[in-house]
């Protein structure tokens, strides 16, 4: 999860964000919430999965000129 969250910076800083960058993320944050059974941190991993939905959107919405 770690090499995800650090790859959508780089891409972030590089401005070379790309869908399979964003649903790699979310790949991992749902295969790190069967993971836990801690709230806080499935709250935590909820937002980061949200946040990354989102920012895919956005990039969808970008991409076909809307």
């Amino acid at each position: 999860l770690l090499d995800s969250l650090d790859a959508v910076k780089v891409a972030l800083l590089d401005g070379r964000m790309s869908p399979a960058i964003l649903e790699g993320l979310a790949r991992g944050v749902r295969e790190q919430r069967q993971a836990t059974d801690e709230p806080g941190l499935e709250s935590l991993l909820n937002e980061i999965e949200t946040r990354a939905g989102v920012e895919l959107a956005k990039l969808e919405m970008a991409r076909s000129g809307a």
